[in-house]
């Protein structure tokens, strides 16, 4: 009894409550995650609109294959920490034990730091070696590899604000401090007469962006640390952590590889100008991608917590939820983005109209991908990352395989064939995973499932129905 006032979670079993909180959060956050992520695109586009219009389309080409190299080479320095604080940082605030989370957060650092370093030597010495510092490549592929532990400290400190709960603090500074900041410091290079408009500037320009954006990550994370971290004392468990860290970092940099793969084959068979092309189109197909990725930025985390609860039905809902979310936010992006891309395109110049039917089959390869949803973090979050790495690797080899020959045959359009088979094939592949080993419908195939069990829940309620406080 409570005065004869009802009760409204009363009105609501325990099970229809959870799934309503995990449909609420995961639009709410999904949303605000979308808007962020659609306002980086936005800005990444005038970005390289600026910088291909300060720098030239052949220098544009040659900066943004140093970037596509910098980013590979800064996700295998992470030695996939990155990701496994997203599954690991959850479990022990789960299980209250601080001196873990403490101890893994300072071991995740200290390994990345080092790996950073010892990977920009190795790649520093290499570009040296093959392409010396007598050409523009040459110097800003030095330069690039300047920045790679830069970029690994990042995607951890990101990851670990994100697993404390801090998905729009995390996101903030790779979606928009990023190209921001990098522009803003080339303009003002380029501008002032300090450095010339070519891609050696550009490279510095992302370099000291990269600085910025660490301090700035290290600030988030220190707000999001819960006050029990600071006060425990630090438990290492090295072997735990360093057990998944080989299949993560396999599945990152063959991640990292499937989207950067046409840019790296064109810079290395191709002409800088087509690397330009190919790298506008892929930022405008990117487009499509972002209401899955907004969706994954909570669906790690929260696959991580209900996994370690064994919530089988709660992680079931979730799939279903985001595969649908997933589907329907591409293609309402899709349809705007193929007919309004010709004028886009002829922004950026004459030659990259060119890019308009390469953008179509990206896209289309975006759209297969969103009818299965995030799925990919089900396995980095269960602990099946050798199966991940698996189907992720054979995903990027068939990429790069396809992309070479390809090119040879149709050019910048067989690049592109390559990569949405590649995202296709690897979809399917993780669906066929996941239904036969973890026996979860995959994607959209469980939407049916939910709405059953919808139905069954209402009809339930409807025989029963609860009983409000104040009655007898």
């Amino acid at each position: 009894m409570n005065g004869g006032q009802p009760d409204a979670h009363a009105k609501i079993p325990a099970p229809r409550r959870h799934e309503a909180l995990i449909g609420t959060r995961l639009f709410t956050t999904s949303s605000r995650a979308f808007l962020v992520l659609v306002a980086g695109a936005g800005i990444g586009l005038g970005v390289q609109l600026g910088t291909v219009r300060l720098i030239g389309a052949e220098s544009f080409g040659t900066y943004a294959y140093v970037i596509a190299w910098t980013t590979v080479l800064g996700y295998i320095s992470t030695l996939g920490f990155h990701v496994s604080l997203l599954r690991l940082l959850p479990t022990y605030q789960v299980d209250a034990d601080w001196p873990k989370a403490g101890g893994v957060i300072r071991f995740t650092f200290v390994g990345t730091a080092i790996a950073g370093t010892v990977v920009a030597t190795a790649a520093a010495g290499l570009a040296f070696l093959f392409y010396g510092v007598g050409s523009e490549l040459g110097r800003a592929l030095l330069i690039g590899t300047v920045i790679v532990p830069f970029l690994a400290l990042r995607l951890v400190s990101a990851a670990a604000v994100r697993a404390f709960g801090g998905v729009i603090a995390a996101m903030l500074p790779e979606r928009i401090l990023r190209d921001t900041l990098a522009f803003a410091f080339l303009s003002l290079a380029v501008v002032s007469g300090i450095g010339s408009p070519n891609a050696i500037t550009a490279i510095l320009a992302a370099l000291a962006g990269a600085l910025v954006m660490l301090w700035v990550l290290h600030r988030f994370l220190s707000q999001r640390r819960p006050s029990e971290l600071a006060a425990a004392p630090r438990l290492y468990a090295p072997m735990d952590w360093l057990r998944p860290a080989i299949p993560l970092t396999v599945i990152m940099l063959a991640d990292t590889l499937m989207s950067r793969t046409g840019i790296i084959v064109l810079g290395t068979l191709g002409e800088p100008t087509e690397i330009a092309i190919f790298a506008v189109a892929s930022s405008l197909a990117l487009l499509a991608a972002l209401p899955r990725m907004s969706i994954s930025a909570l669906f790690a985390p929260t696959v991580s917590t209900l996994y370690a609860r064994g919530d089988t039905g709660g992680l079931q809902d979730l799939i279903g939820r985001s595969a649908l979310l997933s589907l329907l936010g591409t293609i309402a992006v899709a349809g705007p983005l193929i007919f309004g891309a010709p004028i886009i395109l002829a922004w950026f110049g004459q030659e990259f109209i060119a890019a308009k039917h390469i953008l179509i089959v990206l896209v289309f390869g975006q759209i297969v991908a969103a009818a299965a949803g995030p799925q990919q973090h089900l396995l980095t979050m269960t602990g099946h990352e050798r199966e991940g790495a698996m189907l992720m690797i054979t995903a990027a080899a068939t990429n790069v395989i396809a992309a070479i020959l390809l090119y040879f045959v149709f050019g910048m359009m067989g690049v592109a064939v390559a990569f949405s088979f590649s995202l296709i094939a690897w979809n399917v592949g993780i669906m066929w995973f996941l239904k036969r080993r973890l026996n979860l419908r995959p994607g959209l195939t469980c939407v049916p499932f939910l709405t059953r069990r919808a139905a069954s829940t209402a009809a339930g309620d409807l025989a029963h129905p609860p009983q409000e406080q104040g009655q007898t």
